[in-house]
């Protein structure tokens, strides 16, 4: 219920930003695709970690996986794309939206969204949450199981904000740089999910409730072949799509000049 409330309200309140921006700024255009990808951002957060998915989540490795690699892969690149900080910064007042303009231009805030700093948060919390005893205990818990959630979103808009630069951009990251940067987050993804394919032990007891042996190993092959496989197409996606972008503004720049 709570997610429900917080999604509704959340697209909301953008959808409001987004009239006051349009009636504020008429001469600026405030694309439809942000306000579709915000949107669509939201819902897939809401959607993947209510029912039926939470149910299937709690029974399946697999199901798990997939449920992270939502969370990290498709939900971020989708609310950064809908650029809610143009809005924050443009339609707060001007002492406060100066006040947010000069803290994400901060040198903390800089280094903490530096490529090398979100890469290496990143690839830090995927392999620390699924090799530690928190997974475990998420399995166990609600609120420990939000608090992962919320741990993955976090280090995940982290990772794609020097990728998904739409809007204010407090620290522009070159093109070059952002295919690199997708470029190698590719192999580490892949190694996670061959680790875990790979295990000849059940890394967590829980998926042992209700089913042999054999089945639980199953179902944790699964799960790597998802971070694998899944993981690796959802990369490439991006690292394709941010190539494209790149050679259309090229083409746009040189019919200009």
């Amino acid at each position: 219920m709570i997610v429900v409330v917080f999604g509704t309200a959340t697209i909301a309140a953008y959808l409001i930003g987004v009239r006051l921006y349009a009636f504020r700024y008429s001469r600026l255009r405030f694309e439809r695709g942000r306000l579709v990808a915000f949107c669509a951002g939201v819902t897939i957060a809401a959607g993947i970690v209510l029912p039926p998915i939470d149910a299937l989540v709690d029974a399946s490795f697999a199901a798990h996986m997939v449920q992270h690699l939502v969370l990290a892969l498709v939900v971020p690149p989708l609310l950064l794309l809908g650029a809610p900080l143009t809005l924050l910064v443009s339609l707060t007042p001007s002492p406060f939206g100066r006040k947010i303009a000069r803290v994400m231009r901060h040198r903390v805030m800089l280094i903490a969204a530096s490529p090398l700093v979100a890469w290496f948060v990143f690839v830090t919390v995927l392999w620390g949450i699924h090799f530690s005893p928190l997974y475990e205990l998420a399995l166990r818990s609600d609120n420990i199981h939000g608090c992962e959630h919320v741990l993955i979103l976090g280090a995940s808009l982290l990772f794609w904000m020097p990728v998904a630069q739409m809007g204010y951009a407090p620290h522009p990251i070159p093109f070059p740089v952002r295919l690199f940067y997708l470029f190698l987050a590719i192999p580490q993804g892949a190694f996670l999910g061959l680790t875990i394919y790979s295990a000849r032990y059940l890394l967590y007891p829980h998926y042992l409730i209700g089913r042999s042996m054999d089945a639980a190993l199953s179902d944790q092959r699964n799960a790597g072949a998802v971070m694998w496989i899944g993981g690796g197409a959802l990369f490439f996606v991006a690292f394709m799509l941010t190539a494209a972008v790149w050679a259309l503004r090229g083409h746009r720049a040189e019919t200009i000049a």
